[in-house]
């Protein structure tokens, strides 16, 4: 029987051979689950005898005996492919276990797990908002979109947060609105920022000496989503309806390039106030920016 430390339930992670894929996998494991991972990808064997897991190189699709003997099925694949995966997936699964998927949109996925898996299996939608390289969940954001909740549902969120994890639940509607700016203004700024980088052909590393740490900070920032993969980096772009937000964005640079090409030094000022009055407690941004910088110093 399990007991309140353990999850010790079958698990398959398709996509396992991926980032995030092996960091659940590995977490899994961790806490006492039989693991299998299933992936197409060549890497598959080899991560698999890395985390010590049981592994099929195939799709997912086809191996329906794999999925209907796993108590919970974490589906981890790319964006584009996610929902024939849930299609292919969740009608094999049988009444009492659990599908969930780590989507960075969450709306197509959840209605795909929700349409195509049986009414007797549990549906749950999460978004870490961490890497692959993240520790632990000690302190981070896991976002929860409840499907179908139940048994497992609660158990699997009860171990995230037992590790640390800040559990935010929301819907798929409202959190892919958020995505919107949290990850799609966010994403597509510090990407224009490298890439204006290299138009200028600026020698980041030889600037290094002239920074304050708060600027190493920016830089690392902007060098952190740039050492991310392009391809899923484009699809968050091209799955969370951002065009809107980005005529916003490029509206508001022409509109203060205006105001410095014009020297409308009262123009700009009032811009920066009205933005400062938007975001709301700039103060308390500014404490938390001053302890994250005297901590490097």
């Amino acid at each position: 029987m399990d007991d309140e430390t353990s999850f010790s339930l079958k698990v398959a992670v398709v996509g396992g051979a991926g980032g995030m894929g092996r960091w659940f996998s590995r977490f899994f494991k961790e806490h006492g689950a039989a693991v299998t991972i299933i992936d197409v990808s060549d890497d598959t064997e080899r991560v698999a005898a890395d985390l010590e897991v049981k592994f099929l190189k195939a799709d997912a699709c086809r191996c329906p005996d794999v999925i209907r003997a796993t108590d919970v099925v974490l589906v981890s694949v790319p964006i584009d492919v996610v929902v024939d995966v849930i299609k292919g997936v969740a009608p094999e699964m049988r009444p009492g276990t659990l599908l969930c998927d780590v989507t960075s949109v969450k709306r197509t996925p959840m209605e795909a797990m929700l349409r195509y898996a049986a009414e007797g299996v549990e549906v749950l939608g999460t978004h870490p908002m961490f890497g692959p390289t993240a520790k632990s969940l000690q302190g981070q954001t896991m976002i929860v979109v409840r499907g179908r909740h139940g048994r497992l549902c609660e158990r699997i969120c009860e171990l995230f947060r037992r590790d640390g994890a800040r559990l935010t639940f929301t819907t798929a509607e409202a959190h892919d609105e958020a995505m919107r700016v949290i990850q799609g203004l966010t994403h597509f700024v510090l990407i224009a920022y490298g890439l204006t980088l290299r138009m200028l052909d600026f020698d980041v590393s030889a600037a290094k000496p002239l920074m304050s740490p708060l600027y190493e900070i920016i830089f690392d920032i902007v060098g952190r989503i740039l050492h991310q993969n392009p391809h899923l980096y484009g699809l968050i772009q091209m799955n969370l309806d951002v065009q809107d937000v980005h005529e916003a964005f490029i509206e508001v640079c022409e509109r203060l390039s205006s105001f410095v090409a014009g020297r409308d030094i009262k123009g700009f000022a009032e811009a920066m106030r009205a933005a400062a009055s938007h975001f709301g407690d700039t103060k308390a941004a500014l404490e938390r920016t001053d302890k994250l910088i005297y901590k490097i110093t």
